[in-house]
């Protein structure tokens, strides 16, 4: 009779083992599932946040745009003005009509 209620206790505290284990896992597995979820949510919400923010820059950034256009196009003005008035200068040097050479009696 003493075997039989060891073996059942032991039984007992086996069952009660495998059933905390399985709890303690199954626990882990919800646990994991929470994390995940509140990954994904807070993702989701990072990149709604980006993508707002990126909708109120746009117009800034095409403003940023247009006005770089118009600094290159003004720069290329003057950079063709300056080059127009570096050739008409060097134009003018070359262009002095030169000295009469007197010929030089050859000795």
């Amino acid at each position: 009779m003493k075997r039989v209620i060891f073996l059942a206790t032991v039984a007992a505290a086996l069952l009660a083992f495998s059933a905390c284990d399985k709890k303690t896992s199954d626990d882990l597995k919800q646990k994991a599932e929470d994390a995940k979820q509140k990954v994904e949510t807070k993702a989701k919400e990072a990149k709604e946040a980006a993508d707002k923010q990126f909708e109120k820059a746009k117009p800034k950034l095409k403003e940023f745009g247009e006005k770089a256009k118009g600094a290159t196009q003004d720069a290329m003005e003057k950079a063709k003005e300056a080059a127009g008035s570096a050739a008409q200068k060097l134009k003018e040097a070359t262009n002095t009509s030169p000295q009469p050479v007197s010929p030089t009696p050859a000795p």
